[in-house]
């Protein structure tokens, strides 16, 4: 047990006896000592005091005064703890640890290790828990955890709410300066996205987000506060991003990604003002393509034109913040068309409560052809601004490479509805490339040439897909024009960058080389040969990073499995100044959310708990949360989905077969 643990001898002169009793007469009977501090304690000559095993100090332990005194001093004995922890981390025991793969799931390997029993370790992985979990502080004092911790582990003492508050401060302090350092180490610049939280109470949060491609070509992001805001005007944006990046000592900033509102307008004016006091290289070209808009919000704000046409005439959405839940379900639904006309055919009783009345009206159904043939008209409506809007908000992989290709789909879709034979669907496309031409233009005009030159960034594309895009846009003189513009972004990313075109500097080295040579050699056939091959060579390394990037060839386009960021890790060494543009190009982000919140037109709510900590305590969580789980590089979404409902439905079939069985074998009896 673990009680026994680091007993000591005590010295001859400390006789261990037992409390004796005085009787009448010189007669003497021991009684027997059972309280558990006797294990730890040694009663002295007299019986009046008792000598601790490890403090090596006496204490009251008269037997009119119980031991209450003695156990106590007991669990804050300093030296018993650290005697018990060391044995405890000596005594180690052999479990089976399943191995994990790039995304922290199960990958099928596992190896034996041996550990041995940390407390510390224990309570830090319980907070890690809490955080990472969104667990009530309150979890640490409830009946069930206490009650798990003394059968599993009950050499771990369940700390209180109020130590496991303290930690997660703790936590989030060395957290935060282990991402300071590593930010400021690197000299990191980085892209960042604004976000905006409300409470219960009300109160408004603003959440900054850092996005970055580390040296070793692995996207991430983290957040860098989670801070109140009073206001929405542009100067208290933008003074609120100016503070987080002084506070986290980021000297270089990219790009903001920000919704689309006037006050974002202003902030980034505002951040660009300041930032230009910085340092010279604190931003890329004066800033000129600083503003990204959310993509994943002006698609919202597509959809949500459409739908305003569509409640008369097809189906009014079931969530009106969340739009996907209606493509979703009426997706499911449009499958069990079949069963629901067998069901209407077969079974009265389904037909039958159509007909009664529920207050005073007549319920709707049961569904007819022209409702189905709604149904399947709006999945195919919803369908590309669906599956779009989960590229543009993935959070995980670039995105920044895949606008381009994904807006096309956008357009060409418009495009099909707006020549539709279907008068609403005509009018609903008319409607929403309406919106769509505000925010990106008839011709792309209004999107931020970054976003097309991650496109060219892309190996698999470079200019080809671009010019292949436009080309059913533009007439020829236009494309030129276009790719001309591509190739001067380039170019001055290049120069801003410390990359420069100097195309005779092989021509020089030639020249070096000519006049050294002598003239018996100018006459020797291999030597000719061999500066033609160095002429050859000169003329490619003669070529800027751009040139030598565009002028290869394109990567195949059919591997499922390319990825754009182990591409560039392998090749960057051939373009070292390209390869920096397209570090940080390629982290833009083209959406301020993550999927799990894509789809909503409305903001996002801290729920009850956090709503009801200070505005410290919540930032603590939320960072923390955000930087523990950014390790395991996976995405965690908040709203069920498919796969869960999938899951538990298998798991409840799994449970209920053996009970069907047994009731279908006893009626076979009866």
């Amino acid at each position: 047990m673990v009680d026994n643990v680091g007993e000591v001898q005590i010295s001859d002169e400390v006789q261990q006896v037992s409390s004796e009793e005085e009787v009448s007469g010189s007669k003497k009977r021991k009684i027997e000592l059972r309280s558990f501090v006797w294990k730890h304690f040694s009663k002295l000559p007299g019986g009046l005091r008792a000598k601790c095993h490890y403090y090596r100090k006496s204490y009251a332990a008269h037997s009119n005064s119980g031991t209450s005194g003695l156990s106590t001093h007991l669990d804050r004995c300093k030296v018993r703890k650290k005697m018990k922890a060391e044995n405890d981390a000596k005594q180690q025991t052999l479990v089976c640890k399943k191995g994990k793969g790039p995304k922290g799931k199960d990958d099928g390997t596992a190896k034996v290790i041996h550990i041995g029993f940390n407390r510390e370790a224990c309570r830090m992985a319980l907070v890690k828990m809490i955080i990472k979990d969104e667990l009530p502080f309150r979890f640490v004092e409830a009946e069930g955890i206490l009650e798990f911790m003394e059968t599993c582990c009950p050499k771990f003492e369940v700390p209180s709410r109020r130590i496991i508050t303290r930690d997660i401060l703790k936590l989030y302090q060395n957290e935060k300066g282990l991402l300071k350092s590593i930010l400021s180490a690197n000299k990191q610049r980085v892209c960042i996205t604004t976000d905006t939280w409300t409470s219960i109470q009300m109160s408004n949060f603003m959440v900054v987000t850092a996005h970055f491609i580390d040296e070793e070509w692995v996207l991430h992001k983290r957040i860098l506060t989670f801070t109140p805001i009073s206001n929405h005007k542009g100067d208290g944006i933008g003074k609120l991003i100016e503070n987080c990046l002084i506070d986290w000592g980021i000297e270089k900033l990219f790009t903001i990604t920000v919704d689309n509102a006037s006050a974002n307008t202003l902030a980034i004016a505002y951040v660009k003002k300041k930032l230009a006091n910085w340092s010279g290289n604190s931003m890329v070209l004066n800033g000129l393509y600083m503003h990204v808009r959310c993509s994943a919000h002006i698609i919202n704000l597509i959809v949500q034109d459409g739908e305003k046409l569509s409640r008369g005439g097809l189906m009014v959405l079931d969530v009106p913040t969340w739009w996907n839940s209606t493509y979703l379900m009426l997706e499911k639904a449009v499958a069990f068309e079949k069963a629901f006309e067998r069901l209407k055919e077969d079974d009265g009783h389904y037909t039958n409560w159509f007909d009664e009345d529920e207050s005073e009206k007549r319920r709707v159904g049961p569904l007819i052809d022209k409702d189905w043939e709604n149904a399947k008209r709006l999945v195919k409506c919803l369908s590309i601004f669906y599956h779009v809007t989960l590229k543009f908000s993935s959070s995980l992989t670039v995105t920044s490479n895949n606008f381009l290709n994904e807006m096309w789909k956008v357009y060409i879709h418009l495009k099909s509805l707006v020549d539709s034979n279907d008068f609403l669907l005509n009018q609903m496309g008319y409607k929403m490339e309406e919106k769509f031409v505000k925010y990106w233009g008839h011709f792309f005009e209004k999107v931020n040439m970054l976003l097309i030159v991650a496109n060219v960034l892309d190996p698999r594309c470079k200019l080809d897909f671009v010019i292949w895009c436009f080309s059913s846009l533009y007439d020829i003189r236009k494309v030129d024009e276009l790719r001309a513009n591509i190739k001067e972004l380039l170019l001055k990313l290049l120069e801003s960058y410390g990359g420069e075109s100097n195309p005779n500097r092989g021509e020089r080295c030639r020249a070096v080389h000519d006049g050294a040579s002598s003239s018996i050699e100018s006459f020797d056939p291999f030597t000719q040969f061999k500066k033609m091959k160095e002429s050859s060579n000169d003329d490619i390394s003669g070529k800027n990073d751009v040139e030598k990037y565009l002028s290869e060839t394109c990567e195949s386009a059919s591997n499922p499995q390319f990825d754009i960021l182990i591409w560039w890790k392998l090749n960057g060494s051939r373009y070292p100044i390209l390869s920096q543009i397209a570090k940080d190009v390629l982290a833009i982000p083209v959406s301020t959310v993550a999927s799990e919140s894509a789809f909503s037109t409305g903001g996002r709510i801290l729920d009850p708990f956090r709503s009801s900590l200070t505005h410290k305590t919540v930032e603590s969580l939320i960072c923390t949360q955000n930087w523990l789980r950014s390790t395991l590089l996976g995405e965690r979404t908040i709203q069920p989905s498919e796969e869960e409902a999938e899951f538990y439905e298998l798991v409840e079939t799994e449970f209920l077969r053996p009970m069907q069985s047994q009731e279908q074998q006893q009626v076979a009896e009866e």
